[in-house]
């Protein structure tokens, strides 16, 4: 099977909402910041009960994220993959956007 890159809309609050970061062989949970989840379990958060749809890693950068996001894919088939740094700008723009609400 062959990867291609394919952008769509979103809404950024279903990624935020069940999203999970991992490395090699655990996960962690953005939400309740419960770390070491085994990636072979993952579907729901044990600390907080988030269900997972989405999967990010941080390593997926630079010359080896194809690797990374092969590995993750392998892993966890029924996860949709999300761009690390595109996650990052969501997150980012979600924390401005509740300090400005404030205002």
């Amino acid at each position: 099977m062959n990867y291609i890159r394919i952008w769509t809309e979103i809404e950024p609050h279903d990624v935020q909402d069940h999203i999970v970061i991992v490395d090699d062989k655990f996960g962690f949970c953005p939400n309740c910041k419960t770390p070491g989840i085994d990636i072979r379990e993952m579907k729901k958060c044990p600390g907080c009960d988030r269900e997972f749809k989405y999967v990010t890693s941080r390593e997926a950068k630079g010359a080896r994220a194809f690797e990374i996001v092969m590995r993750t894919r392998r892993k966890l088939p029924n996860m949709i993959f999300v761009d690390y740094d595109d996650y990052e700008k969501m997150a980012g723009r979600k924390k401005a956007d509740s300090l400005f609400n404030g205002i």
